[in-house]
């Protein structure tokens, strides 16, 4: 009996979750990077941090939402700290997310819409870009590190972002983004 009781619970939420109801059991956004890593350059001995755009890709059905936060954890190859006590990164902001609801655009593509909109449906959606680069003291610790002939630099950041969603649930996920150098403007 207990057996049965467990799959109907579970089966119920998978309905729900389905339907687009803000049940928790799926991982709703992540951020995609433009270019995809963290990086610099280093012409004529001056550093130049790489810009990247950001966007917040939303899963189909997923709520709309805020990303409130973000904090960055930058990484040896080690998983150790680069710099002690001084390599975490934490800023407040306030990118608005759309839910994961699309219609037909005129192209043969979709658009964002709401569940309002007469030909709605579930599809994969983009928040509006926001800049989201490479600290320049990082980058200039790492470029010295290279410069001091270390062996193998496979430095990257360990990010948190933390969003909430329309119905008020807090969401957070980690992304691990490469720090490479050089890395070109693109």
């Amino acid at each position: 009996m207990k057996k049965w009781l467990i799959l109907g619970v579970l089966l119920a939420a998978g309905a729900l979750t389905s339907c687009g109801l803000d049940v928790g059991f799926k991982p709703y956004y992540k951020v995609n990077l433009t270019p995809d890593a963290w990086g610099f350059a280093v012409q004529n001995g001056e550093l130049t941090v790489v810009g990247n755009l950001a966007q917040v890709l939303v899963s189909p059905g997923a709520p709309e939402g805020v990303l409130e936060r973000v904090e960055v954890h930058y990484l040896d190859g080690a998983g150790q700290e680069i710099d002690p006590g001084d390599s975490t990164y934490t800023a407040n902001v306030s990118v608005p997310i759309p839910p994961g609801i699309v219609c037909p655009a005129s192209d043969g593509g979709t658009q964002q819409c709401t569940k309002s909109s007469a030909d709605w449906e579930y599809g994969w959606a983009l928040s509006e870009p926001f800049e989201f680069s490479l600290d320049g003291k990082i980058a200039a610790m790492m470029y010295q590190a290279f410069l001091n002939n270390a062996n193998h630099l496979d430095w990257h950041a360990r990010v948190v972002f933390y969003a909430r969603t329309s119905g008020g649930r807090a969401v957070q996920w980690e992304q691990d983004i490469k720090i490479l150098f050089p890395l070109e403007a693109q």
